[in-house]
């Protein structure tokens, strides 16, 4: 399975030497954070600008397959929103950009489709986008969008108070959400599993469990902020678990875990991968990590309860990494 796996390393080497080169800053409006977290803030007077862009991936290659594509927006929408909300930030607008290599207009119709569902689970407007038919550049379908959101500066949830002894909790995914398809189309091969039969002990089919939307968490999140002492949250996306190291530089010990759902656990089987590995790839079941201190404790508990499937995971310790001892699994950086 070493070949469907994407090399994390790599692909952060690329990132830094992309990055090195765009040196470039206008005097006015500039960022207020690095370049490296979930979402990226431009100064506006009393408020801060965050812009993201992401898109679904190589999910959309089994939608092109099967012919189903009216989840896809939703996947959209919630890669560049879960991400912006990390430091407290309201998405309020996106625009998307679908390139295809040919016109057609059911695949447009299923597309606005989950696009407009998308839309009303963010409470965002969709304002614009491009669309290119592309047939030397792609052989499938891509889809992407950048958001925009605003909060006020006094408000950012930046991280830098997390510190020993705070409690991690994480909000439930909807099962792979758009992260490590690579991987999972690799599997699916080497086994000659078909997307038309059933899932392993599940009753849907194989193209159900997988295109099963990303879950957005928008609006649960911003109902905290004015509740909750929130310290640090991150979006689990590419590169898994780790995603928890981009909000500061500690030990973060996950010692109850949420138990990954049926669907991962079946990859992990016919993948004949490690913890270690998944929880490198996919959210294995927790999609969005949310960090208080005790006193905030029953606040979140009341806040969420009843919206969203939640647990307390963990705690942060002094140190560096992330350990999941159920598993033996330790992990260091993003990257």
């Amino acid at each position: 399975m070493k070949e469907g796996i994407i090399n994390r390393k790599e692909q952060g080497d690329f990132v830094s030497t992309l990055i090195r080169q765009m040196k470039f800053r206008r005097d006015d409006f500039k960022q207020i954070n690095g370049i490296g977290g979930f979402t990226s803030l431009i100064d506006f007077g009393n408020f801060a600008i965050t812009l993201n862009n992401d898109g679904v991936g190589t999910k959309t290659i089994i939608a092109e397959e099967v012919g189903k594509y009216d989840t896809i927006g939703i996947d959209c929408i919630a890669m560049n929103v879960n991400d912006a909300i990390t430091i407290g930030s309201e998405p309020i607008a996106m625009v998307d950009y679908i390139s295809l290599k040919r016109v057609d207009n059911e695949i447009a119709r299923q597309l606005g489709i989950g696009f407009n569902i998308g839309a009303q689970m963010a409470n965002i407007n969709i304002v614009g986008g491009e669309t290119a038919i592309v047939p030397d550049l792609v052989n499938n379908i891509d889809v992407s969008g950048t958001s925009l959101g605003i909060i006020k500066k006094e408000q950012i949830v930046s991280g830098d108070f997390v510190k020993e002894g705070d409690l991690i909790y994480a909000l439930k995914s909807s099962g792979l959400h758009s992260n490590g398809f690579t991987t999972v189309r690799r599997i699916l091969k080497d086994n000659n599993v078909s997307y038309d039969e059933n899932f392993p002990n599940e009753n849907k089919k194989v193209y159900e469990v997988l295109l099963e939307p990303t879950r957005i968490y928008v609006r649960e999140v911003l109902d905290m902020l004015g509740i909750v002492n929130i310290k640090g949250m991150a979006n689990i996306t590419g590169g898994g678990i780790k995603n928890i190291t981009r909000i500061k530089d500690l030990k973060y010990i996950i010692d109850n875990p949420i138990k990954p759902q049926n669907v991962f656990n079946v990859l992990m089987d016919l993948g004949r991968l490690e913890y270690k590995q998944m929880y490198e790839i996919f959210n294995m079941g927790m999609g969005y990590i949310i960090i208080i201190d005790e006193e905030s404790k029953l606040d979140l508990v009341n806040t969420l309860r009843g919206r969203v499937d939640f647990k307390e995971i963990g705690h942060v310790e002094n140190g560096s990494g992330i350990s999941i001892p159920e598993y033996g699994v330790e992990l260091s950086g993003y990257y």
